[in-house]
């Protein structure tokens, strides 16, 4: 028993004076991004990137599905009565299959923009966390986290 008191005050000490050389800092990655000259209003519109893309690529998909759906819409009304269940079946099957995609298209366009945006601003990213570590390195500090994670810190230790 008395082993184990001496055990646990050791790993105690050793646990106390790893925590002693570590100094950690805080900051909001984000903000860093936004005020860098490379990505101020007048030279880049957050809005318009990737713009272009959904324009040339993902629209003419959903106008040729939405030319499908209206085809088929009007074939199986026009048809209905000629055809056997099985045949309407199918039929009706295909058109509430186009009526789900187009109706996701809003979700499915924003979710391309929110893509595209985070390519874009990729390279901007590692640039931030380079100089994050630049700072952290010349300041001392072996930890660098996110403002996000913390409740309470001290303001000294924000390095933005």
């Amino acid at each position: 028993m008395k082993k184990l008191h001496v055990l646990i005050a050791a790993v105690g000490l050793l646990m106390a004076g790893n925590v002693s050389a570590q100094k950690i800092a805080y900051i909001r990655i984000d903000d860093v991004v936004a005020v860098m000259p490379e990505l101020a209003p007048e030279k880049v519109n957050m809005d318009t990137v990737g713009q272009q893309f959904v324009k040339d690529s993902i629209l003419p998909q959903f106008e040729y599905k939405q030319t499908q759906y209206n085809e088929k819409l009007a074939a199986y009304g026009d048809t209905t009565k000629k055809l056997s269940p099985q045949v309407k079946g199918l039929m009706l099957k295909e058109i509430q299959d186009l009526q789900g995609t187009l109706s996701n298209a809003d979700s499915y366009i924003q979710q391309v923009y929110q893509a595209k945006q985070q390519e874009f601003l990729r390279p901007y990213y590692a640039k931030a966390k380079k100089a994050i570590e630049q700072v952290a390195k010349e300041k001392g500090y072996t930890h660098v986290m996110s403002t996000d994670i913390f409740l309470i810190a001290p303001e000294a230790d924000d390095i933005s």
